[in-house]
């Protein structure tokens, strides 16, 4: 087992290396002639199948049509000849000729000119029945068209005997009529009294073109057997007769069955048939006919040899058009990765031109394009090296400015922790508070750096700041906080809110008159964090705010009023992009609304 895996996934390996050596060239090839051309002759040998089977069924169909219509011609005679035969049970005049004891032969004979109902059955069921006769034991008639004596001979005849045995059930039997000359269809049986008395056998002739005619003048070989073992009429006399009577005894009784494929003559032959049971009777017939396949499909033979000659000169035609497109697409193929190539080592210098209109010429422009995006690319990648270079350098510029103005931290550090232990001697705790913020507050300037910070301890700076300022405004400006809870640990730059608020402070809150709201939001929009800083300040007119808003995106100059703002902005674009950083919007004497904009997903 483990060997046959092995060879397995070696096949496997070599046939995968097979594909991908397969040049485009064949691999079209090869496409053309699996897809197209195997496709093209299986359809057509499907749909040659599916003509002959069609013919088949078709030829089923209409054997099955044919014998059906035979079938309810014969069942219409057949049901006329029992009628006539039930209307004569119980006829009391047939009951008088055969009991009476006849002393002469003019009593006879008047009985029967007066008996007329035969003749009349036979004037008015002249195209069913061919005769009607009353055989009776009654030795005192005479033998007459309509009325015999039946003799010993008559007596030890089968059919005689099965009628007298089937007692009172019709017979049906092909014999020889004297009426008729020949064999012919007749139906017998035992006609009684209404006491149960026989009287004797009725005999009903059927007219022989009722079953002749059908059967002769179909063209496929034909035949009318009676109960399965004699047959009665054929429209063929090389019929093998015993060889069709036992493929019919092995036909089932299943009506929805009317039709099987068999072997006659040791050819495959279609076989349909259907049965016709007469009423009260125990007797059957079985219309036959046996088609050969080979004459059904003679009719196609020629035209599927011609169509045959058709795909194989349209599958000729298919590979030469195939080989001819393959050679042509595969060589402007090879140009394109030619071009290609030298555009991806460096050189841009390539073809104008493919030629003709199709996807490869698209394809062809769409590296000219692409070309031509890739230096304007480049060049612009250039000039947005040297911006940051610039905002970079600007940036650490206005940082040294920035540090250049403070004092000595750890002066300062020690002057702060020395006025706060002298408040915590002398019981001052708010001033010991206002230093111990405000300490916090210097450290973090002072030691801000590129390293991330949560929200949560940005927010806290932020309430360092507006602690100290509610001890220098008292309650005339209210501030309110509000963080979503998922966002508190999302890492941010350090000191991107305080010089917002601070700003809110200087600018906007410390010159209004009345009381002053501060309302600081951080919240989540379609995976942007925004930070929100809105005060109900004085504002900004709006000159002075379109000279704010280009100071702000000038990386050459910062305004030295709000190098805040132009701070937190620049840092934010150069991290994280130019469709992030602040936006302003203001009403003069109603308010500012300053938003901070960063992705979401930035770690």
């Amino acid at each position: 087992m483990g060997g046959r895996m092995k060879y397995l996934k070696k096949w496997h390996y070599e046939l995968c290396q097979l594909h991908r050596n397969i040049k485009l060239k064949e691999r079209l090839l090869i496409v053309y002639t699996v897809c197209g051309i195997i496709p093209l002759v299986a359809v057509s040998v499907y749909f040659s199948n599916g003509t002959n089977n069609t013919l088949i069924n078709q030829s089923e169909q209409s054997e099955f049509v044919e014998l059906s219509l035979i079938q309810d011609a014969l069942n219409e005679n057949i049901r006329v000849v029992t009628d006539v035969s039930k209307k004569l049970y119980f006829d009391e005049e047939i009951e008088h000729i055969a009991f009476y004891n006849y002393n002469s032969y003019k009593e006879l004979l008047t009985d029967y000119r007066n008996y007329t109902r035969f003749s009349e059955y036979l004037t008015d069921y002249h195209q069913e029945i061919s005769s009607i006769t009353m055989y009776l034991t009654n030795k005192t008639i005479a033998n007459s068209g309509s009325f015999v004596y039946a003799d010993q001979n008559i007596r030890n005849s089968k059919w005689y005997n099965d009628t007298i045995s089937a007692d009172g059930k019709p017979i049906w039997s092909y014999t020889y009529s004297n009426v008729t000359m020949k064999n012919s269809l007749r139906l017998t049986r035992v006609i009684k009294t209404a006491e149960g008395k026989t009287v004797g056998v009725l005999s009903i002739v059927m007219q022989n073109k009722r079953t002749e005619l059908p059967i002769s003048n179909r063209t496929n070989k034909t035949a009318m057997l009676l109960n399965d073992e004699e047959v009665i009429h054929t429209n063929d006399d090389e019929i093998d007769v015993k060889e069709l009577i036992k493929l019919v005894q092995s036909m089932p009784e299943d009506e929805n069955e009317s039709y099987k494929k068999v072997t006659y003559n040791d050819e495959t032959c279609i076989l349909t048939y259907e049965r016709i049971h007469p009423t009260y009777s125990d007797s059957y017939f079985t219309i036959v006919s046996i088609r050969p396949y080979s004459e059904i499909l003679a009719a196609t033979d020629r035209s599927k040899r011609t169509g045959f000659m058709f795909i194989i000169i349209c599958v000729s035609l298919s590979l030469i058009l195939i080989i001819t497109f393959s050679h042509k697409f595969s060589h402007r193929v090879n140009i394109l990765k030619r071009e290609m190539h030298k555009a991806a080592n460096g050189d841009f210098h390539i073809e104008t031109v493919l030629g003709q209109n199709d996807e490869i010429s698209e394809l062809y422009e769409d590296l000219h394009k692409m070309i031509d995006s890739i230096q304007v690319l480049m060049s612009k990648i250039v000039e947005e090296q040297v911006q940051k270079e610039k905002i970079y350098s600007r940036q650490k510029d206005v940082e040294f400015k920035m540090l250049a103005s403070q004092i000595n931290p750890h002066f300062l550090y020690n002057t702060l922790e020395t006025i706060r232990m002298k408040a915590r001697v002398n019981n001052q705790s708010d001033i010991e508070e206002l230093v111990k913020m405000l300490a916090k507050i210097m450290r973090r300037n002072i030691q801000v750096g590129d390293r991330f910070v949560s929200i949560k301890s940005e927010i806290e700076l932020v309430e360092y700041y507006l602690k100290i300022q509610h001890y220098r405004f008292g309650d005339r400006i209210q501030y309110e906080i509000e963080v979503e809870k998922e966002l508190e640990n999302r890492p941010i730059l350090p000191l991107l809110i305080q010089p917002i608020v601070e700003n809110a402070f200087v600018h906007g809150l410390e010159s209004k008159e009345g009381p002053g709201i501060l309302k600081i939001a951080v919240k989540e929009e379609n995976k942007v964090i925004k930070i929100i800083v809105e005060d109900n300040g004085i504002g900004i007119k709006d000159t002075y705010l379109e000279e704010l808003l280009a100071s702000m995106n000038d990386l050459d100059e910062l305004d030295k009023s709000h190098i805040g703002l132009s701070n937190v902005n620049q840092r934010i674009k150069l991290l994280y992009g130019m469709e992030y950083g602040v936006t302003i919007e203001t009403v003069e004497n109603q308010g500012t609304t300053v938003v901070i904009a960063i992705p979401i997903e930035a770690d």
